[in-house]
This record gives C-alpha cells, structure tokens and sequence, in this order.
C-alpha cells in the first residue's frame, strides 16, 4: 500500500495507546517501523514487505528490549502478504494482544512512552566540521546589528 498508511490508522486508534509521531526506523525504500505503548506493552509495527522489514523490526525489538527490559514487546507486519496484519484489522490485532502476565498500568503506559521518546534522539551523529567547543560567532552575521 501507500508508505504512511500504517500511521494514519494507527492515529485513529484511541485512548490507552501512545503512538509516535515520528517511525522509529525506517529505509530508502520507504519501509517503516512505528512503535506504540498500551497495556500490553510495546508494539512495534513494520509496514513494507516483510523479507525487507524482518531485520529492522528485530534490530528495534533489540534495542527497546535492552532500555526496558521488564516490559512485553510485540510485533506486527502490517500488510497484504501471508502473515501480515491487514490494516482493517489493525485495531482487533491490537485489543487482542495479551496483558496477562504483565499489564501496564496508565502511569507506566507514561513512563515507558517517556523514557522511550527520551532515548530516540541518543543516537544521533556528532555534526560534522563543528567543534562545539571552540564556537565562535560568525563576524559576517554580526555587521549591521
């Protein structure tokens, strides 16, 4: 389907779920990765041919399951293929993703969501050409002020 269809159901979902404005992963081809906190956990759903997402939804269960270890992760291939969850169906898959053995309450819903958001921008790459040290400001900039 269309890249970003995912999210626009995935907005519509309702109360109890945090869902990220922003993938968690994505590539050139436009595969996505979208991650939600609710009662069941974490779910992380990639959108894109599964033979292509496979490995990106791994790598991303990896790193939540390394911030929060305690908390359930689960994950879905949103799609058409054999194994994948249609996006009509998106909703249902959801409300039937276990909480038994551990349910989160709403102020964990909040913490894990806030501790996720709060870990996503630490693995963004120094600038290049830029010591942050020795900054100083741009003469050119200054005339006229």
């Amino acid at each position: 389907g269309m890249p970003g269809a995912a999210k626009a159901v995935l907005d519509q979902i309702g109360r109890g779920w945090y869902v990220e404005s922003e993938p968690v992963a994505f590539t050139k081809d436009q595969d996505l990765v979208w991650r939600l906190v609710g009662r069941p956990g974490v779910v992380l759903i990639a959108e894109g041919p599964s033979t292509r997402t496979r490995r990106m939804l791994a790598e991303e269960e990896r790193k939540v399951h390394r911030l929060l270890s305690t908390v359930p992760i689960h994950t879905l291939q949103a799609g058409t293929d054999a194994g994948q969850v249609r996006l009509t169906d998106r909703s249902r898959t959801l409300g039937r993703l276990p909480t038994k053995p551990t349910a989160l309450t709403d102020s964990g819903i909040t913490q894990v969501s806030k501790r996720l958001t709060s870990m996503a921008g630490r693995n963004l790459p120094m600038p290049k050409h830029i010591d942050p040290d020795r900054v100083r400001p741009d003469r050119r900039a200054m005339r006229g002020r």
